[in-house]
């Protein structure tokens, strides 16, 4: 209420002069002490040659109106002639209505509003909508960034990370320095419409990742089309791009509440060691459409999207922040003093993957926790999969016994049939286009697409699964020379003939 008060003294005193007895009333009336009081309408006009304004100032309790109209001085608004309006290049003359709430002295129910130049009460500030002055009279959210008239509100940026917190970061990625490998951004290289690039090896696992989200968008947009998603145009795959983004990000990572992205300063800076993360701001979204939006424009659509930017390392920064350093090592890796996002060789680990699935990163693939010891001695907790994701997992690992279990969450994905594959630390991704795929059932023969973002596939490579078909110079379909990814297909279709 303070607040509105002083900008219609602010308003008045840029246009009153001390000889100006109604207006002059009006202010000492509104600098008393009972502010909330209702004040009638009133007009005051300046005086002297040339134009005047016109203020009509109506307030109750919870609601101010102010109407600013260029106009002549007299005793009643002059209209100027066309010729004269068009050589001084004014608009016409107009005068909102007052407030029907304000005329009656009731009290209007807040509304929620997009920020724009509204009262408390929810009535817009009436000036006229072809006029060039500001239209807001108070800043910027703290949560939501300034929007024009009806547009999506930019995020609201924090001040850049500060030396402890760069460190953090990077103590949690697990590296000192980023490898060069993984500065790269998300683009399509032509080998497959749907298919994203991946430049040299390292990032695997982050591509894959999104890859996959990236295939449950296009097979949700498909309408049950093969060719949907198979010979997809470039405006489709741009939006299931930047739908795999803001899954990520705001649905997983950030428990479809907000999203954080890190921005670095300046286009010129590779951000990949800890002293670098200095530059880097925090970019606050709080909806979903916020961030799908502003991904679309500049400067995120250049810093995610250009395939020689830093659009792989921005992600991978983003969804550590956005889920919280410390929340990461206090409640989600089994131990927070090995957990990290970058193993050896600069590849990915289990917990980054999970992080970006399901928003935590977790430590392993099996489905819920374990405990490890007694109540005597404590017990050692280990977590796993903790509902059914969107995308499915499969791991070459478990094929070679080697103490990995994925369980059947991983396995049966929630909604569509697509399923990253980890084979020899090298992630790729298997997907079917047939809507009528169950991905939860390993009984029903299917036909599966393989891609490798890596692998330079200017072919596609369609694989037909039976399962309980095993061929018969096998014995178990693990054997040594069989094709690694058939191994991974018969993790979860037991026997299979592929």
């Amino acid at each position: 209420q303070s607040a509105y008060c002083s900008t219609i003294r602010f308003a008045m005193r840029s246009f009153a002069d001390d000889d100006n007895d109604e207006l002059r009333k009006l202010l000492e009336a509104l600098e008393g002490d009972d502010c909330a009081r209702p004040i009638g309408s009133r007009q005051g006009r300046r005086k002297g040659q040339g134009e005047g304004h016109a203020f009509t100032v109506s307030q109750t309790r919870f609601q101010a109106s102010v109407s600013v109209s260029a106009g002549y001085s007299g005793g009643s608004p002059a209209v100027e002639d066309a010729p004269e309006r068009a050589r001084r290049g004014r608009p016409r003359p107009r005068h909102d209505p007052p407030c029907p709430a304000a005329a009656q002295k009731l009290e209007c129910p807040p509304e929620p509003c997009s920020r724009r130049d509204l009262t408390p009460g929810g009535h817009e500030i009436g000036l006229a909508a072809d006029d060039d002055e500001p239209r807001r009279f108070f800043g910027p959210s703290k949560d939501v960034g300034a929007a024009k008239d009806g547009a999506m509100p930019a995020p609201r940026m924090g001040e850049p990370l500060t030396a402890e917190q760069a460190d953090g970061l990077m103590g949690l990625i697990g590296v000192q320095q980023l490898p060069d490998a993984w500065k790269q951004g998300f683009f399509f290289a032509g080998y497959q419409p749907y298919g994203l690039q991946q430049v040299e090896g390292g990032p695997c696992g982050v591509l894959a990742t999104v890859q996959a989200l990236l295939l449950r968008s296009l097979l949700e947009r498909s309408g049950g089309s093969h060719a949907g998603v198979l010979q997809v145009d470039e405006k489709t795959r741009q939006e299931a791009l930047v739908d795999a983004l803001c899954e990520v990000l705001f649905c997983n990572a950030g428990d479809n509440n907000k999203a954080i992205v890190l921005m670095p300063s300046s286009f010129s800076v590779a951000p990949l060691s800890a002293a670098q993360l200095r530059c880097l701001r925090p970019a606050h979204f709080v909806s979903y459409e916020q961030l799908h939006f502003h991904l679309h424009q500049r400067p995120y659509r250049d810093l995610f999207f250009n395939p020689s930017g830093c659009g792989v390392p921005l992600l991978l920064y983003s969804v550590i922040w956005t889920r919280g350093v410390e929340g990461i090592r206090t409640r989600d890796v089994d131990d927070a003093k090995t957990g990290v996002m970058i193993g050896s060789y600069g590849y990915c680990t289990q917990e980054l993957v999970n992080l970006m699935v399901f928003g935590r990163a977790y430590s392993n693939v099996f489905d819920g926790s374990k405990r490890l010891g007694s109540a005597q001695d404590g017990w050692y907790v280990m977590q796993g999969a903790p509902r059914r994701p969107k995308v499915g997992f499969l791991s070459l690992f478990e094929a070679k016994n080697d103490c990995i279990e994925v369980g059947s969450r991983y396995k049966g994905p929630a909604s569509s049939p697509v399923w990253i594959v980890c084979a020899e630390s090298h992630y790729s991704v298997l997907f079917a286009v047939d809507p009528s795929v169950d991905p939860r059932d390993s009984r029903v023969p299917l036909e599966l697409y393989y891609f490798d973002q890596f692998g330079r596939q200017d072919q596609k490579i369609r694989l037909n699964v039976t399962p309980d078909r095993l061929p018969g110079h096998l014995n178990t379909g693990f054997e040594e020379g069989e094709s690694i990814i058939d191994q991974c297909i018969r993790t979860k279709w037991k026997g299979a003939a592929v």
